[in-house]
C-alpha cells in the first residue's frame, strides 16, 4: 500500500506544470517597471493602459490561456499560437515584471473601500444621472458609452470620479465622439465606428446606427471627444461619491 500512495504521489508531480512559482517581483516598485515595459512591448496591440485594441482588453481580469501568474508567464513568453500574440523575447525578470503589471490592472479597485453609499448610488445611476440611457450593466442599457459591467474590477474610484468630473480626460477610442454637420445645416451627434473618403458611420445618441455621405456633409467636428456630460455641476459631492462607490461595486465575473 505504502509503494502504492508513493507512486501515486509520483505520477501527480509529474502531471503537475513545469513551473509553478510565486512571483517575487510582485512589488510596487516592479509594478511601475512592468508599465514600462508594457508601454514597450505590449501597448501598440493592447492600449496604452491596457484597455485593449487590436490586442484583447486586459483590464477585465479575464485571460483566454488563465488568469494565474503561471498562465500569464506562459502567455508572455510562449505567445498564443493561431493568434498575433506573439512571443516576448523578454528575460525572466522582465517577464515577471510584466505579469506583476498585467495582474494589476486587471484588479485595479478590489483593494479600494469607496467612502460613497452603493445603494444611494444605483438610484442615481437609474434616476437623476441617466446613466443607463448610454451605458450598459450585464446587457442592459444603451451602447453609447462604454460596458460597465466590470467597471470596480477594471478601475480605480479615482479613475472613476474623474470621469464623472472631467469626461473627457479619457475617452477611449471606441467612443471618441463626432459631430457630422450636413449641407442642409442639420447636425448629428455620436460615436463613430467606421469612415473613409466615402462616407462615415456613427452611433447617434440615442443608439441608432447612421451612416452619411460625405458629399452631403458640410463639416465633421471632432473638438470634442466626449459625449458624456461633466457631473459637477449637476449632482453634489456626496451624489459623487454615492454614485462612485456603486460604480466602485461593480466587479463582473471575478
Amino acid at each position: 500500500m505504502r509503494a502504492l500512495l508513493t507512486l501515486t504521489c509520483s505520477l501527480a508531480a509529474l502531471a503537475a506544470p513545469l513551473w509553478s512559482q510565486v512571483n517575487r517581483l510582485n512589488t510596487p516598485k516592479f509594478v511601475e517597471e512592468g508599465r514600462s515595459l508594457f508601454q514597450i512591448h505590449c501597448a501598440y496591440c493592447h492600449g496604452a493602459r491596457g484597455e485593449g485594441g487590436r490586442g484583447a482588453d486586459l483590464t477585465a481580469g479575464q485571460y483566454r490561456q488563465g488568469g494565474s501568474d503561471d498562465d500569464l508567464l506562459a502567455t508572455i513568453r510562449e505567445g498564443i499560437p493561431g493568434t498575433e500574440m506573439p512571443a516576448a523575447r523578454l528575460t525572466d525578470d522582465e517577464a515577471w515584471k510584466l505579469v506583476a503589471f498585467v495582474k494589476k490592472i486587471g484588479a485595479a479597485g478590489l483593494s479600494e473601500k469607496a467612502p460613497g453609499n452603493a445603494v444611494a448610488g444605483k438610484a442615481i445611476y437609474d434616476g437623476k444621472g441617466a446613466c443607463a440611457g448610454c451605458h450598459s450593466i450585464a446587457s442592459k442599457g444603451g451602447s453609447v458609452g462604454p460596458e460597465l459591467t466590470g467597471a470596480g474590477r477594471r478601475r480605480g474610484l479615482k479613475y472613476l470620479e474623474e470621469s464623472l468630473l472631467k469626461p473627457e480626460a479619457d475617452v477611449a477610442n471606441d467612443f471618441r465622439a463626432v459631430r457630422v454637420v450636413s449641407n442642409s445645416g442639420v447636425t448629428t451627434a455620436g460615436t463613430r465606428l467606421n469612415e473613409d473618403d466615402i462616407s462615415i458611420q456613427l452611433r447617434d445618441e440615442k443608439g441608432n446606427l447612421r451612416s452619411f455621405l460625405k458629399e452631403s456633409v458640410r463639416e465633421i467636428q471632432r473638438d470634442k471627444p466626449s459625449l458624456m456630460p461633466a457631473y459637477g455641476t449637476s449632482l453634489s459631492k456626496k451624489e459623487i461619491e454615492d454614485l462612485v462607490a456603486y460604480l466602485g461595486s461593480l466587479r463582473g465575473v471575478e
